[in-house]
């Protein structure tokens, strides 16, 4: 074979060098960065499928150079685990199938339930229900009666009228005194004896400290259902229990008074009396002595101690050694109309402690502690702030 002419260079390519010319150079295979996104992506993928439990779709392929297309590896979803519980049955789910269903709006399923629900039967109860149902309503009369019953006890307790009055007294008046003894006497009408009884009665059992004094408040026990006592005026009193009082001096008393208790050797009475005019007492006083000691016996009765000095009373009663008629003696520098017996011994006296205050005792020692406590101020004490 004839060698083949020889193949004149070109001058255009004479001049170039051809290893500084660079090619395009020619990947084998995916490179560890294009492996990383391609894994990413089905990660990404992968993760989607699972949580939206949505079907796998092929992805596109991933462009890795310039001439080489590789398409992305797919993972296929995990399957997906049935629960074993199951989900609630609502009433809400119930209608809205029926809506879905038969097309009809859900008032109208609402309102064919309610008729179909009325229509069914009632259930009829069972014996323990009946019998829990009744043991039920009777705790609930029973608890409704002990709440109605307690409430009349508590009713009838607090209204029942008391045998005694709520405040024994208001306050004494004239003097201070040491103790108040509510004395109280029976409905109207009273009698000398009935008063005098009771009155005695209260002198016997009044337990003073000596030199104490002790007010007997007076009253009369309710005749009506309002529980209040009523106050027995001097009037009233005196009236009852001397029937043969003067008019005149009966006429000048005021209504106020204290029949008093004093301790001294024995309780010793006293009486202090108001009146209203200075001539007319006096003159009625004078005029009641007459009948005074006998009018206010057993009351105002006084035995005295023997006296100190051993000298010792007669074998007869006292009573018979009194003189008939009072005296006229000054007995703690006031001017006093006395009862002695032989001895000397005070037995009755009366005196004005003032133009409009009469006093009435049995012995010298009650005026001086009456006088005493007239002629100072009681004490108020004055509370703290």
């Amino acid at each position: 074979m004839p060698p083949s002419p020889e193949k004149k260079p070109d001058p255009e390519v004479k001049g170039l060098d051809i290893s500084k010319i660079l090619l395009p150079k020619k990947e084998s295979g995916p490179t560890p960065e294009s492996a990383q996104r391609v894994n990413a992506g089905a990660l990404l993928a992968q993760e989607e499928n699972a949580t939206l439990l949505k079907p796998a779709t092929p992805t596109a392929p991933v462009v890795i150079g310039p001439t080489t297309q590789v398409p992305a590896p797919t993972t296929p979803a995990a399957p997906v685990e049935e629960s074993e519980t199951k989900p609630l049955q609502t009433y809400k789910a119930d209608l809205d199938s029926v809506v879905a269903k038969q097309g009809v709006s859900a008032v109208s399923a609402a309102a064919a339930e309610a008729v179909r629900r009325g229509k069914q039967p009632l259930p009829e109860e069972t014996y323990e229900e009946k019998k829990a149902r009744s043991t039920r309503w009777a705790m609930i009369a029973g608890g409704v009666v002990l709440v109605l019953l307690a409430g009349v006890v508590l009713t009838v307790v607090l209204a029942r009228p008391t045998s005694v009055p709520a405040a024994v007294a208001p306050q004494a008046p004239f003097i201070a005194v040491d103790d108040s003894k509510f004395v109280a006497l029976p409905a109207s009408p009273h009698t000398r004896e009935e008063l005098m009884t009771i009155l005695q009665a209260a002198r016997i059992q009044a337990k003073l400290s000596l030199g104490l004094i002790q007010w007997l408040y007076i009253a009369e026990s309710p005749a009506t259902k309002d529980g209040q006592y009523r106050p027995i005026g001097s009037a009233e009193l005196l009236g009852t229990m001397v029937p043969e009082m003067p008019e005149k001096l009966l006429r000048v008393l005021s209504n106020q008074y204290l029949l008093g208790l004093h301790s001294f050797d024995e309780n010793q009475p006293f009486l202090l009396l108001q009146v209203d005019s200075y001539e007319t007492a006096y003159a009625g006083m004078l005029e009641w002595e007459r009948t005074l000691q006998s009018d206010l016996s057993p009351l105002f009765t006084r035995i005295p101690s023997p006296q100190k000095t051993g000298a010792t009373l007669p074998d007869e009663s006292p009573l018979q050694f009194i003189r008939s008629n009072f005296l006229d003696r000054v007995v703690e520098n006031r001017d006093a109309r006395v009862v002695q017996n032989i001895n000397g011994d005070i037995l009755m006296l009366w005196t004005f402690l003032g133009r409009n205050t009469v006093l009435i005792t049995t012995n010298e020692y009650t005026l001086r502690e009456v006088l005493s406590r007239l002629n100072t101020t009681p004490v108020v004490p004055i509370p703290r702030q």
